[in-house]
């Protein structure tokens, strides 16, 4: 694929495919500076950087109005990367799925700041999706769904801090769904809050016997649902999330042992 030399100001959405490295990539976006949705598939690069100062490319400025980005098919990323730029901190909707080398989605300084939706599914490398850190900056976030990651043990994993507080202001619906190795959203000590959480579906996740550490509040959740073929099956509500993942549990070790 060859390196396009005009700069298109009114396309808004572009999928690439097959690109060997990153100088390409940043290529298409400098000369597609109002992107709003880009989507990059069966990719060979290990992370997504700026080119070299000395490269052929014009410093235009790289698509500030980047709404989505899905990241599908790209058996060797690590990791997102775009730093320098900023282009994570204004993304809305990110959707990761089948990149299995993938360790982390982003450093800890990374700050998905305006980040409402968040699909990962089957991306075998990752043990932990994200920092206290970064969870902490979601303060926008309103989806999360993680699926078939096999290697995944925790979805926040604590850094530096001795005592970590994260609070999902505003997440409505969180879904859990066959994560074999799972065994709870955090396995350190941190407090979590979900003051907006209307649906929680854990299903599949055969390890996980409590949600959290400790308690988690969630004021306004009052049922967790497990997945049966299609449907949905609602568990009768224990008082707390961990009260109630640990009846699921139970009643899954029942059933497969």
């Amino acid at each position: 694929m060859g390196k396009s030399n005009h700069r298109r100001d009114n396309l808004e959405e572009l999928s690439l495919s097959g690109l060997m490295d990153t100088e390409i990539l940043y290529s298409f976006l400098h000369r597609n500076p109002n992107l709003k949705d880009l989507s990059l598939n069966n990719c060979s690069f290990e992370k997504i950087v700026p080119p070299k100062e000395d490269s052929e490319i014009e410093n235009l400025g790289v698509v500030p109005n980047l709404k989505s980005l899905k990241l599908i098919d790209l058996p060797y990323l690590e990791e997102i990367g775009f730093e320098p730029d900023i282009i994570l901190e204004r993304l809305e909707f990110l959707i990761l799925k089948n990149c299995p080398s993938m360790i982390t989605i982003a450093p800890s300084f990374v700050s998905f700041t305006r980040l409402t939706n968040l699909e990962v599914v089957s991306c075998d490398g990752l043990q932990s999706l994200m920092s206290a850190s970064t969870a902490k900056g979601l303060v926008l976030l309103n989806t999360m769904k993680v699926v078939k990651c096999e290697s995944l043990i925790e979805i926040v994993r604590k850094d530096g801090e001795k005592y970590a507080k994260v609070v999902f202001q505003h997440l409505k619906a969180l879904e859990l769904v066959s994560l074999k190795n799972l065994k709870s959203f955090c396995i350190s000590d941190c407090d979590f809050e979900f003051p907006s959480l209307e649906k929680l579906v854990v299903s599949a996740c055969y390890n996980m016997d409590k949600f959290s550490e400790t308690v988690t509040r969630s004021p306004i959740l009052q049922n967790i649902y497990v997945l049966h073929g299609k449907e949905y099956k609602g568990f009768c509500w224990e008082g707390d999330i961990n009260a109630t993942i640990q009846k699921i549990f139970q009643e899954m070790v029942c059933i497969y042992v």
